[in-house]
């Protein structure tokens, strides 16, 4: 009885890691290719919080985004204006107040490394991504 039970904690260990290591490497994934769009992390994270908030109806100015992202307002005004000027965000005035959304090249690019994220799902899924050899 407790051999079973110890092997059936060694396989759960053994499937655990097995998880572990697949769910690290679809985040490496993701993040080399949101990187690779986008360039820095916290500008990553200012673009995929924008998209987010769209996405959920809630739009960003930048006292909303800095209370989200516990950023200061100065390093945000700093980096959206280099988003902005790279093409990735716009601001829109409404009323008294300016929002940041994404632009359409944005929303298009994060639409095709979605699919790109989707299919290395199903690549680690279905074991035809070697972690070993990653």
């Amino acid at each position: 009885m407790v051999n079973d039970e110890e092997e059936s904690n060694q396989q759960s260990a053994a499937i655990r890691t097995v998880v572990q290591a697949q769910i690290i490497e679809c985040l490496n994934r993701f993040y080399a290719m949101e990187t690779g769009m986008w360039g820095k992390p916290v500008d990553c994270l200012i673009i995929r919080t924008v998209v987010q908030g769209k996405l959920q109806g809630k739009l960003y100015d930048l006292s909303a985004l800095s209370e989200v992202l516990g950023l200061p307002i100065s390093t945000l005004h700093r980096k959206i204006g280099t988003l902005v000027e790279s093409g990735f965000l716009r601001r829109e005035p409404r009323g008294k107040s300016i929002y940041i959304s994404s632009t359409d090249n944005t929303n298009i690019a994060l639409d095709q490394s979605f699919e790109t994220m989707v299919a290395t799902l199903r690549s680690l899924y279905k074991g035809e991504i070697d972690l070993d050899k990653n």
